[in-house]
């Protein structure tokens, strides 16, 4: 079974179609008269053809025990248009819940509740605004850290040669035809990809967690590596509940273009900005020069070499090094 739509009857069709395209936004998407439905699954049902359908003439308004419920990125703007319009009548003013959400209630012309709320990855993206790291807003909200990454995540992160974007199913293929390089996973801590049917396996189970992405080029969107960004429980080490991990891996034909400094940068400016991380760290095997150059131009500090068991090839020696989110201000030239 599908969900189709919430109906509402209303008793002046003109009136509620200004209501919910002048006021809320919706786009009237089929207008068949006594029947208009809306953008986000509503309907507006005229009142004399609801009582044919029903065989009830005993339509009543404001019965005050349902809501429709929408959400808006930004509520200020929202809740100033609602005081430059005239005739809004509300349930209440805005107010802010517990948890750090905003809300208004209004009625409709006739007289059903409806609900504009912050959205949540607003909500948390203003506490990330006031200074707040993850776990902090973890705390305020009363939600789970993930919830709260999840929130802050984004889609797309770009760089002056680079698109680093979500893996698609679609590149299972061109996974392989790289992963499958033996000299690319033994760094990484992954055994090479047999076939094109495991990539795919991979590319749904781990690449598909948030803040991994696929790096591409801009010139021709081929794929030239990934990076990612491991956080409490998908980490190599231990750490904070606000920290990182960043892991990455470059295909061996495209080694030594600078494609690793150029898209940790970007996610680095990712996990301290738009993540709230209060330190990323990186591992890598001692052997790894390149890595380790890389993580040197990024202004990494060696914490030093741990023991550090891989399901692929077993326990070894691994060079440990972090960058605080102070420490990046400052080699960025920000304030801290």
């Amino acid at each position: 079974m599908r969900f189709g739509c919430t109906l509402l009857s209303v008793s002046d069709m003109g009136r509620s179609l200004r209501f919910y395209t002048e006021v809320l936004g919706l786009e009237v998407e089929n207008d068949f008269g006594a029947n208009v439905t809306l953008s986000g699954r509503i309907a507006l049902q005229t009142e004399t053809t609801w009582k044919c359908l029903t065989g009830n003439d005993d339509v009543m308004y404001g019965g005050n025990d349902a809501e429709v419920y929408f959400e808006e990125t930004d509520f200020d703007a929202f809740v100033a248009k609602l005081r430059r319009t005239e005739g809004i009548r509300y349930v209440h003013m805005p107010v802010e819940h517990r948890w750090g959400q905003r809300v208004v209630r209004i009625y409709d012309p006739d007289m059903h509740i409806i609900e504009i709320a912050e959205d949540m990855r607003s909500v948390c993206r203003r506490f990330l605004d006031r200074g707040m790291n993850a776990e902090q807003i973890s705390e305020r909200m009363e939600v789970p850290m993930r919830y709260v990454r999840s929130c802050l995540a984004s889609d797309t992160l770009e760089t002056e040669r680079l698109v680093l974007r979500p893996w698609r199913p679609s590149d299972a293929e061109e996974l392989f035809s790289l992963a499958s390089d033996p000299d690319v996973g033994k760094w990484a801590g992954w055994e090479p990809h047999p076939d094109s049917a495991h990539s795919r396996a991979i590319i749904d189970n781990i690449l598909s967690k948030p803040a991994t992405f696929c790096i591409t080029s801009k010139e021709d969107g081929r794929i030239v590596g990934c990076i990612s960004l491991g956080f409490d429980g998908d980490a190599s080490i231990k750490m904070d509940p606000s920290d990182a991990e960043i892991g990455f891996w470059i295909a061996k034909g495209e080694w030594g273009k600078g494609y690793a400094t150029e898209s940790s940068r970007r996610v680095l400016k990712y996990a301290f900005e738009e993540q709230g991380c209060g330190k990323v760290w990186c591992v890598c095997l001692e052997a790894n020069i390149r890595c380790m150059r890389v993580q040197e131009k990024l202004g990494f500090l060696l914490r030093g070499t741990e023991d550090i068991y891989n399901t692929a090839y077993g326990t070894r020696c691994m060079n440990v090094s972090y960058l605080s989110r102070s420490r990046w201000c400052v080699l960025d030239g920000r304030h801290p």
